[in-house]
């Protein structure tokens, strides 16, 4: 604030009732170096002569408290507004202008004094007053002043709810100072009122009364006991016009809402422009993202559970059919919201029909998990609808409980006789989905690679069905949830996406392609999961769905393509993307954190490693996972420590996960983890563990990787060099970097060695050796520095056996280019010929 008003002739303080504003500018007006005047206003200061005095009185009580040079004719001024109110103004403004040092005027309440402010002495102060006059307005919303001027000319300065909210920080010391101890949950608190400080207040305050319950909120549950409401009623709602101030009690049903709800809402046509009042005046709303071609709003949570309250002591009757109304709107746009307000509209029926006829949609970008709480919460006796229990039952069968899906089933169809024909297709197009798949559930299923390379597997033919692609697309997500390798997932999903009308399938073609991009990228076909996950995500983009969750399996499978092609730049912003859209529910959840811990290893960012092992630790503490993600944290936690240096703590974290026998992925990263560490005899078991889940380049890549230097530090080199073009046959068609960067300095004389000795990937190799020497800056000399980027690149290539015509097609260049280069690399070096060059290079240092 002092920093403000030192380099503002005018500071905006605005924020609702509640954010201490008054309070704030007091102590703050009290600590100022600079004489400081102050004026409370209300509302009967709409009159231009009592605003006046009041202005004038309050700016000369300053001056003669502290005098200050030149302040004269300010003290002389009459307080009394003359019949030619611009004289009055004009002999204010030549005052202030005598003042050889600036004094501040904090006027607070501003939005009391009406529409006429901007005309009156404070509109003409803030326009025209000298620099030696500084003007602080406070307020809870919109001034009447024009303030863009200042915004984008001289400057403005502003302070605004977010920065007088409390942070988490603050929350845990005021609830100290209330006399809470040390174990009080001061995140709850703060997650519950958004830093609102007097609902902080209002809860410890509370809480100290009810004997020290403590504070929790569970997600999407609203702070009823927060004693907030009579506040809320008389210091937000009563000073405000009573349209204003009912539109908001009817707009509040819903925590988010569109323009056409907010109208829907009121009742009345101009909905529409009492929300963006709201908006203008900062009443504890906010504008968002745009949704399905609209702006939608979002009130504060618990702002908006008072006034709800309130309403419904007021007319209970009324805030009820509201919450019916908001339940029609959502009924085919938001399941959950559907069926949150129907319930609370005591309109079972209505979140019956939406999850009857939204169902699939619903579980295709979500979770099972939260679509059979839905059902669960419905009461008696909708809770026994026969299309509930069916969609139960097909939670409970993903969830991998067969007996409970099995009797919820039976219980189904015994019922049907109460459903209409319309609600009984749809029942037994809900048995479809899992007729049509048998096995879904089960884990005996057993894929194997086709001869190109890409999953395959036998999978039911009668999938040109809306209930047979869906049933194959879910099976896939059962898939996934165990965390296999990926070759039966894609095999499910390429079949669930190439449905025979996509017209009227192209939301499940959709979510099937991103997932099948991931189930590609988790098995090894990084070539088809870049390319899968592009299409998936232009897609989404042409119906807007880029910022759903739906569409965070297509950035995971970039993400996790990116890493293994060594692009970690990539990797980090795509990964990013995934933590952003997706859920801590797979697929988005395990492996974006296992992966973004790997990327950052790879960077070696402290920074970036520290926050991702802390989103690491965040994720393991929910415990969403149990067997097959221990396994995953575990190495994760090791990679961290490897990463900082710290083999031997590795090696101790990694010990619970002996020799081998977890998933691929945390078998290859261990097996390399235990070579570093010098447990050889436990690297060659984990290796041997993965014989028959090498289908995965990557994973092939790592561990032949892994074989070659045991191998070569044993002295076998027949086998390191047979390991190695395996390895490098493998990496080559997908670009598989990642195991070679990793290796890079192990690596480096084998890899000559290898080109020497012969291979099929002369290319590839070359390439290799090409990053490898741009990469390593201690190589670097003043000879080096003498050569162009293309010259080192080319130089690269020299080690090879390649001709200069297939060093040519490597570079995309032509032969005559390559010979100039070589030309100029002889004459730099002093060399006369290719290995004359090498020579020289390897003795200063360049290669």
């Amino acid at each position: 604030m002092s920093a403000s008003a030192d380099s503002h002739r005018l500071t905006l303080v605005a924020a609702p009732a509640g954010y201490g504003k008054s309070t704030f500018l007091g102590d703050w007006v009290r600590n100022c170096d600079l004489p400081c005047a102050w004026l409370s206003l209300d509302r009967f200061d709409t009159e231009p002569a009592r605003l006046f005095h009041g202005v004038v009185g309050a700016i000369q009580r300053a001056a003669s408290t502290l005098p200050l040079p030149g302040s004269d004719a300010l003290l002389a001024l009459d307080q009394g507004l003359a019949h030619d109110r611009a004289a009055s103004y004009d002999l204010l403004l030549r005052a202030l202008e005598e003042l050889t040092e600036p004094i501040v005027l904090v006027i607070d309440d501003v939005h009391l004094a009406g529409p006429g402010l901007a005309n009156g002495i404070v509109g003409v102060l803030a326009a025209s007053a000298p620099p030696s006059l500084r003007l602080v307005l406070s307020g809870r919303g919109h001034t009447s002043i024009q303030l863009e001027r200042f915004r984008y000319g001289e400057g403005l300065g502003e302070l605004r709810a977010p920065e007088l909210a409390f942070t988490q920080e603050e929350v845990a010391q005021f609830a100290w100072s209330l006399g809470q101890d040390a174990a009080f949950d001061a995140g709850s608190l703060w997650t519950m009122t958004a830093g609102w400080p007097v609902a902080v207040h209002a809860s410890i305050v509370a809480l100290a009364q009810s004997g020290n319950v403590p504070v929790t909120t569970a997600p999407g549950t609203t702070a009823k006991h927060v004693p907030l409401a009579d506040y809320v009623a008389e210091e937000i709602l009563d000073q405000l016009e009573p349209s204003l101030a009912e539109f908001i009690l009817r707009a509040t049903t819903c925590d988010w809402l569109g323009r056409r709800l907010a109208v829907e809402l009121y009742g009345r046509p101009h909905g529409g422009v009492l929300l963006e009042e709201c908006i203008r005046n900062g009443l504890f709303i906010e504008e968002h993202d745009y949704r399905g071609g609209e702006s939608m709003y979002r009130w504060h949570s618990l702002f908006a559970a008072q006034c709800r309250r309130i309403l419904e002591r007021r007319d209970p009757l009324l805030a009820e059919r509201l919450h019916r109304v908001a339940a029609r709107y959502y009924q085919d746009a938001d399941v959950v919201e559907c069926a949150t307000q129907a319930l609370q509209g005591r309109a079972p029926r209505q979140a019956v029909m939406s999850l009857g006829a939204h169902w699939l949609d619903f579980l295709l970008g979500n979770d099972a998990q939260t679509l059979e709480r839905l059902c669960r919460d419905l009461p008696t006796p909708w809770s026994e609808d026969p299309e509930i229990l069916m969609i139960r039952s097909v939670c409970r069968e993903l969830a991998g409980d067969s007996a409970a899906a099995s009797e919820l089933t039976d219980r189904a169809l015994s019922r049907t006789f109460v459903l209409d024909a319309l609600r009984r297709r749809r029942l037994e197009g809900c048995r479809a989905h899992f007729e049509s798949t048998p096995g879904i559930g089960r884990t005996d299923h057993h894929a194997a690679p086709a001869e190109t390379g890409r999953p395959s597997r036998d999978v039911p033919a009668n999938g040109h069905s809306a209930a047979g692609a869906s049933g194959l697309f879910l099976l896939a997500q059962a898939e996934f949830r165990l965390h296999r390798t990926g070759e039966l997932a894609a095999a499910l999903l390429q079949t669930a996406g190439g449905t025979g009308a996509p017209e009227q399938l192209e939301g499940i073609e959709i979510c099937a392609q991103a997932d099948l991009a991931l189930a590609f990228g988790g098995a090894g076909d990084l070539v088809h999961a870049s390319e899968h996950a592009t299409r998936a995500v232009e897609r989404g983009d042409a119906l807007g769905w880029s910022s759903q969750e739906r569409m965070a399996p297509a950035w995971l499978a970039r993400g996790i393509a990116c890493y293994w092609n060594d692009n970690l730049t990539a990797a980090q912003t795509y990964l990013a993307k995934t933590q952003r859209l997706g859920s801590d529910l797979f697929p988005s959840g395990p492996l974006s954190v296992i992966y973004r811990v790997l990327t950052d290893c790879a960077t070696g960012d402290p920074a970036r490693l520290a926050e991702s092992g802390s989103v690491l630790e965040t994720f393991h503490a929910r415990g969403l996972y149990s067997v097959s993600w221990n396994a995953l944290h575990t190495i994760a936690l090791a990679k961290v420590a490897e990463a900082q240096g710290d083999l031997d703590g590795a090696l101790a974290i990694a010990q619970p996960l002996g020799a081998g026998g977890h998933g691929a992925l945390v078998d290859t990263l261990l097996a390399e983890l235990l070579r570093r560490g010098g447990e050889i005899t436990a690297a060659q078991r984990c290796t041997e563990s993965l014989a028959h889940r090498r289908a995965n380049s990557y994973v092939d890549t790592c561990a032949s990787l892994t074989e070659a230097l045991v191998a070569h530090g044993t002295g076998d080199t027949a086998a390191a060099h047979e390991r190695i073009e395996h390895a490098v046959h493998r990496a080559e068609p997908g670009s598989v970097l990642r195991p070679f960067a990793e290796r890079r300095e192990e690596l480096a004389e084998l890899l000559v060695q290898h080109a020497v000795w012969g291979t099929a990937h002369e290319s590839f190799i070359a390439a290799l050796m090409a990053r490898d020497s741009q990469g390593d800056a201690r190589l670097r000399t003043q000879s080096y520095w003498s050569l162009t980027e293309r010259e080192r690149e080319v130089l690269a290539y020299m080690r090879s056996i390649m001709t200069a015509a297939e060093i040519a097609e490597a570079l995309y260049i032509s032969v005559n280019t390559v010979k100039t280069h070589e030309r100029s690399i002889y004459r730099k070096l002093g060399a006369g010929s290719r290995r004359d060059a090498l020579k020289t290079a390897a003795k200063r240092g360049i290669v």
